[in-house]
């Protein structure tokens, strides 16, 4: 009985003091002036090795050692706000200041944009460091016309390594859920879908958005350039690349900024999305029995640079596509994935490649968890709109 007694109070002792290393930190941002919510801010331990994102609706919560003294969060549009572990708002708000530009100029580059376009991509990619495992929260939706279909999420681990020139990488599914409604046709929605979960980071790490958006094919011709620098009152120094479709070109083109760190030359942020103003120019391509047109698509990412290394920090896909053919199919396919890298480190030794994730859709993976992670591991949360739309999924499986 005795044994049995210390047993139980030596678990409950290490329960305890796991409990205790860990600090949560939950909070809504918003904007000073506006008291507006901001959403992708970046919020991490001071160290920045423990990190995560907020939603749409400014909300997150952090967990992270307790030996953490500070959290600091960054917005490209506002100033960097570190603020005390123990002097944290006790409204729990978090009110950053717009950033104010003391220089705003436009850069006279020396070389074609396409030049300064593959530099950037180069530098980047000679930065990043592998291997080197990923801790990531990583979700999908599916909407078919007005109804959501599929979802599912999912923290996954990422080892990125090299491969030739660009970098590749595995993956190991650790705990997922997913809901999904029945009768659709998996083999039509996955030629359309834009999304694969094995792929996620690798797309990032090797800036397909910005290679199938300007390079390919010297599509960059059918752009207008403005290069921008901006300083903000602490010094820092970033250029933005603008980029506007030609007035006099029929096609579907994109608009958006890459923003980059000039001295190091490394990019900090891209946001692509199709302009608004050559979605009239949309055409419809042939795929085996049916017929597809990409209606609107928009790329996001974001990197940090921790410890000297250059990071994924995080990364969003959105798109629609229209399929149809004769007899069965004229529906608007929405496909959305986020992904948000939580923890890194270069010991791969967690790593179990007889474990690697094979299929392309994380919803094949189904729903195996022992927790809900969704609430915890630094991920991405929900909003009250999402938290509405798996709910409905699920009630109709």
């Amino acid at each position: 009985m005795a044994k049995k007694l210390l047993t139980v109070l030596i678990v409950l002792f290490l329960a305890n003091t796991a409990i205790a290393q860990n600090l949560q930190i939950k909070g809504v941002v918003k904007d000073l002036i506006t008291n507006e919510v901001i959403g992708q801010v970046s919020i991490t331990t001071q160290d920045q090795k423990y990190g995560t994102v907020s939603n749409d609706e400014g909300a997150f919560s952090l967990s992270s050692p307790e030996s953490s003294k500070a959290i600091t969060l960054t917005h490209l549009n506002y100033t960097t706000l570190s603020v005390d572990a123990n002097k944290l708002p006790a409204d729990g708000i978090f009110l950053m200041e717009p950033q104010q530009l003391m220089l705003d100029e436009i850069v006279i580059m020396g070389e074609p944009i396409q030049d300064v376009l593959n530099k950037l991509i180069t530098t980047s990619m000679a930065r990043f460091t592998a291997p080197l495992l990923l801790s990531t929260y990583y979700r999908e939706f599916v909407k078919i016309n007005d109804n959501y279909t599929k979802f599912a999420d999912a923290l996954i681990d990422y080892n990125a390594r090299r491969k030739g020139k660009k970098l590749d990488t595995e993956v190991v599914v650790k705990q997922s859920r997913a809901a999904k409604l029945p009768g659709e046709d998996e083999e039509n929605i996955d030629i359309v879908s834009p999304l694969d979960v094995r792929k996620a980071v690798e797309k990032d790490y090797n800036f397909a958005g910005i290679h199938n958006v300007l390079l390919d094919k010297k599509e960059y011709k059918k752009y207008d350039f403005l290069v921008k620098v901006q300083q903000g009152k602490e010094g820092q120094k970033t250029h933005s690349i603008i980029v506007q479709p030609k007035d006099d070109v029929q096609e579907a083109l994109f608009e958006g900024t890459i923003t980059y760190d000039p001295e190091q030359f490394l990019i900090l942020n891209v946001d692509l999305s199709m302009a608004e103003s050559h979605k009239k120019y949309i055409k419809e391509r042939n795929f085996l029995i049916i017929k597809a047109s990409l209606e609107d698509m928009e790329y996001k990412s974001a990197f940090k640079i921790v410890d000297d290394k250059y990071l994924l920090s995080f990364s969003s896909r959105n798109g629609t596509v229209h399929i149809r053919n004769k007899r069965t199919y004229n529906d608007n396919i929405t496909f959305k994935s986020d992904l948000i890298v939580t923890n890194f480190t270069s010991d791969l030794s967690s790593f179990n490649k007889k474990e690697r994730y094979k299929d392309k859709a994380l919803y094949d993976h189904g729903s195996n968890y022992t927790e809900n992670f969704w609430l915890k591991n630094n991920s991405l949360l929900l909003t009250k709109e999402e938290e509405r739309i798996i709910k409905s999924i699920e009630n109709k499986q």
